[in-house]
């Protein structure tokens, strides 16, 4: 298969999976000099909105081909990753409620709480991910836990989450067996046997595999945006969400879903950045009484085109900015930020956007 896009030409081989190709992913390409390319997920909620119940059900089967059988650390990867996490380790504890399903992400986010270890993301315009110590109230249970699954949308190289699995299997020598879940893999022979020389055995579970190798266009450029939103926050951030760690399930409070019922027009609840999980939860609950779906702002600056349809730019604290991509424009918004002084600053929220009609690089 060949795919052109704005930044060049992709050319991808399918070993497993290809007929769900349409289903899981679309094309788009980066405001980013180091990574050209873009895989955008049509069932993350992120820069596509999705109904929760599809979600819901890519949640439940990547949890079933987990199959575990001993108490499990699942952790995700910020920022797109922390929902599908989530979701997968909700859907794990729902499937086997005998065990101990805890769940935990990376971060960009400040915390008055002690740092475990940091990992990068070379190819990301963000590279800094925080991994606090789980919480004291479940530090003990995770210490036990036999499985470790290491989640992210998909993998290319499998360089961030080779550290992330050392820095977590030095910290946790009861773990016996490794397990890395994506929605869609990229990963060569060559690399998936550098994850053989851990101590430990490694599966790798995906919806879709293959391999691609990619041409850049030579007379596309690419630069990042000005202010683009690439350190770690250090605003008011809720740590009791998944940053130092969640025994699954999670509940929702009943009071945010009757609030948001209030209308009956058709919905678009809207996460930002890292905050996911509890605002699926919340429309996944709405869609059983109204036409809602879901998806999530985001820091990753992307082109106009191929599978963005549209593009707008807000500000958020200290004069950087943020996006959201492909908002419907018939849906009524219920954009959900973690904690007020978030709130404060969301330019989504309190009108400083912009719909950024045309390209800022040209092809």
């Amino acid at each position: 298969m060949i795919k052109h896009i704005q930044a060049g030409e992709l050319k991808i081989n399918f070993s497993h999976g290809e007929e769900r190709l349409d289903e899981l992913i679309d094309f788009a390409s980066r405001e980013n000099q180091k990574r050209g390319f873009l895989f955008v997920s049509k069932v993350l909620g992120k820069h596509i909105p999705v109904k929760p119940s599809v979600m819901r059900s890519i949640y439940d089967e990547l949890a079933g081909l987990c199959s575990i059988d001993s108490h499990t650390y699942v952790i995700g990867m910020a920022e797109t990753a922390t929902g599908l996490g989530a979701g997968i380790a909700d859907s794990l504890s729902k499937k086997y409620p005998e065990l101990n399903v805890f769940y935990q992400h990376t971060t960009r986010h400040k915390l008055g709480h002690p740092v475990w270890f940091t990992v990068d993301e070379v190819h990301s315009h963000a590279v800094d991910h925080i991994m606090y110590r789980p919480h004291e109230d479940i530090y003990n249970d995770v210490q036990s836990c036999q499985r470790l699954i290491l989640v992210d949308d998909e993998m290319t190289t499998g360089r961030t989450l080779l550290q992330l699995a050392a820095g977590v299997l030095e910290r946790i020598p009861a773990i016996k067996e490794l397990v890395i879940v994506t929605l869609v893999s990229w990963l060569k022979e060559d690399k998936m046997q550098i994850f053989e020389d851990f101590s430990v055995p490694v599966r790798f579970v995906q919806l879709l595999k293959g391999d691609f190798t990619f041409a850049p266009n030579p007379d596309f450029t690419a630069a990042l945006p000005e202010n683009v939103d690439d350190g770690v926050c250090d605003e008011e951030s809720r740590d009791d969400l998944g940053r130092t760690g969640l025994k699954m399930p999670y509940e929702l409070e009943e009071q945010d879903a009757v609030l948001a019922l209030q209308t009956k027009e058709p919905l678009a609840i809207v996460g930002t950045g890292e905050h996911l999980y509890y605002p699926f939860l919340l429309a996944e609950k709405l869609e059983k009484e109204a036409d809602v779906v879901f998806q999530s702002t985001t820091r990753s600056p992307i082109l106009n085109g191929d599978a963005i349809k549209r593009k707008i730019r807000f500000n958020i604290a200290n004069n950087k900015v943020n996006f959201i991509y492909n908002l419907p424009a018939e849906r009524e918004m219920i954009v959900l930020c973690e904690s007020h002084s978030l709130a404060q600053h969301n330019g989504l929220i309190n009108g400083q956007k912009e719909e950024i009609k045309n390209h800022e690089c040209s092809p």
